[in-house]
């Protein structure tokens, strides 16, 4: 082992040894895990747990008196309802990639803190500065899924023409479990079902990715149009995951453990069965996504009004409004570049738009499938589009926005 190596092991060892130090009462309430100190330092390479419970502020109110804290109303639970998020950059992994053995020693250590913290608060053994999850987001929210509900509105959906994912018995069988296991592991926790959901969803457009490049190394068949659209498929579900852990979906171990064995696991099954039959490999993505639509139009409509009242995050904000929206109309294949810019001015308009983003996954999942199936191609949006149409348009809108300003101005100089 290098130098670099032994010194970087040490660090590690100091860093565990403080997080155990900080349960004791002398602690300096350093925070990690489901404790919290205003203003805390927060270093890019500490887990997402830890950056939610350093932006997250407790009113003096709730903590002087916790039984009149009324957990229903975030502006009761927080001193400002904007910092109820994790703002941070929207990759915060490090500076650089490093070697594997350096990055599983980092994680292990980080990971086996939070576990350690955890075990540590269900016996009691807590800091001065534990607050109680239930005070936290997302618990604090006081957001709610009502898993029947979902059923019911999968049930409506397929009971219409057309609405019924024409999947296999072995598909059907995987998916029927899949969604008991979820309601059973994530009951009365929507946000952290989210999350492990959004987790799972993103693998198979990485094992398309990969599946279509292994074809293409082989000289097998290319289709660089298909791997375009996965790979803006992907970054989509990216934002999903990155806004559900801007809620704090990830704050628990066992979740974050779940998700990340169980994506591992399913990439390597996508895989294989892609290799088999891209067909169904298409066909089950196709039963996750109009799941998804299910589960997302549910929940946005049982909590509405507390939905409505909460800011959307940063990180959405930018997705939808300021990020790269090329991307975001390249895996829209059932539209015109540019024609949906939905709101997102609140945490309502947020979920609504994730949940039409996973209807266009259904629609693009089944237009993959008839490809497989029949050949008919499926391309970027972007493709084919009249770019000098585009441009005309924009210098039009240019031009509006200059004739308006000049008007203003005209108008201000005469009041003046």
């Amino acid at each position: 082992m290098s130098k670099s190596h032994l010194s970087f092991f040490v660090v590690m060892l100091i860093s565990a040894a403080q997080q155990v130090l900080s349960f004791l009462p002398t602690s300096s309430l350093y925070v990690y895990g489901p404790r919290l100190r205003r203003h805390a330092p927060v270093s890019r390479d500490q887990d997402d747990s830890s950056q939610l419970f350093a932006t997250y502020s407790l009113s003096e109110e709730s903590k002087r008196d916790p039984e009149t804290s009324n957990t229903n109303s975030t502006t009761a639970t927080c001193v400002d309802c904007t910092r109820l998020y994790i703002e941070k950059p929207e990759y915060s992994d490090g500076t650089k990639p490093a070697n594997a053995f350096l990055l599983g020693l980092k994680n292990f250590v980080r990971q086996g803190s939070s576990i350690l913290q955890e075990v540590l608060a269900e016996v009691g053994i807590k800091s001065e500065s534990w607050v109680p999850r239930d005070q936290m987001p997302p618990d604090c929210l006081g957001l709610t899924l009502d898993s029947e509900a979902v059923r019911e509105a999968e049930r409506q959906r397929e009971a219409k023409p057309g609405g019924k994912v024409d999947a296999n018995c072995a598909s059907r069988a995987l998916y029927d479990v899949g969604c008991f296991a979820l309601d059973e592991l994530f009951d009365e926790r929507p946000i952290a079902r989210f999350w492990f959901l959004e987790t799972i969803a993103r693998i198979p457009y990485f094992s398309y990715v990969s599946m279509l490049h292994l074809y293409e190394s082989f000289g097998w068949w290319r289709e660089p149009e298909l791997r375009k659209v996965h790979n803006a498929q992907e970054y989509n579900e990216l934002h999903h995951l990155l806004i559900m852990e801007a809620l704090g979906g990830n704050n628990r171990w066992r979740d974050r453990f779940l998700g990340y064995h169980i994506a591992i696991g399913y990439y390597w099954a996508v895989n294989a069965l892609f290799f088999a039959s891209p067909k169904s490999a298409y066909e089950f993505m196709e039963l996750l996504e109009a799941h998804a639509v299910d589960t997302y139009v549910t929940f946005f409509n049982e909590n509405k009004e507390r939905l409505q009242a909460l800011p959307a995050p940063k990180v959405a904000k930018s997705y939808y409004k300021a990020g790269n929206l090329y991307l975001f109309d390249d895996f829209q294949v059932s539209k015109k570049p540019s024609t949906r810019r939905p709101p997102c001015d609140t945490l309502y308009d947020v979920f609504k738009n994730i949940s039409e983003d996973e209807g266009e996954h259904v629609r693009t999942m089944q237009a993959c499938k008839d490809y497989a199936k029949v050949g008919a191609v499926v391309v970027s949006p972007h493709l084919g589009v009249d770019r000098d149409e585009i441009a005309m348009d924009d210098k039009r809108k240019a031009w509006l926005e200059w004739s308006e300003e000049v008007n203003r101005a005209s108008t201000a100089e005469e009041d003046f």
